[in-house]
């Protein structure tokens, strides 16, 4: 099956938040089934506003997940018996394994934002932000108002 190429620019594509975390956290769904027909790779931009938590949460199997710091300084607590804290700067990658508890803690000046990759389309229940957009919004993606498309041309 031919799936199409997908070039965008992460500032175009509408920031989520869900109702009660406003002003906490945000996320671009950047790659997905619904962005550009993956159903084999999620990637996600995260920023974590400064001062702020994620609220703690898993993932079944097999759905693990990375992180990539791209800028901002945060404390990643992997595990719950006993949990471990790691210090997050950029160029941090983190790979969490499927049904490892974790959490995102950002006590600086600074917003966190980092890019989080799923190996495939999460199912109902597998990623509680991913179905609060879905039921929010009516879909995964979103653009936002006065998006530009990325042109291409053809390498001579």
């Amino acid at each position: 099956m031919s799936r199409p190429n997908h070039v965008i620019r992460s500032s175009d594509v509408a920031r989520y938040a869900p109702p009660g975390q406003r002003g906490v956290f945000s996320s671009r769904m950047l790659v997905d089934a619904e962005s550009c027909g993956s159903r084999q790779l999620v990637v996600n931009e995260f920023t974590l506003k400064a001062g702020h938590r994620s609220y703690p949460g898993s993932h079944p199997v097999p759905f693990d997940e990375v992180y990539y710091v791209l800028s901002g300084r945060a404390w990643l607590t992997l595990g719950a018996d006993p949990p471990m804290r790691y210090r997050l700067t950029p160029g941090c990658i983190a790979f969490i394994s499927a049904g490892t508890v974790h959490a995102l803690e950002n006590p600086g000046r600074t917003d966190l934002v980092l890019l989080t990759m799923m190996p495939r389309q999460p199912a109902p229940g597998v990623n509680t932000l991913y179905d609060a957009r879905r039921k929010d919004w009516g879909t995964s993606f979103r653009l936002r108002k006065g998006a530009r498309p990325v042109t291409g041309r053809k390498n001579p």
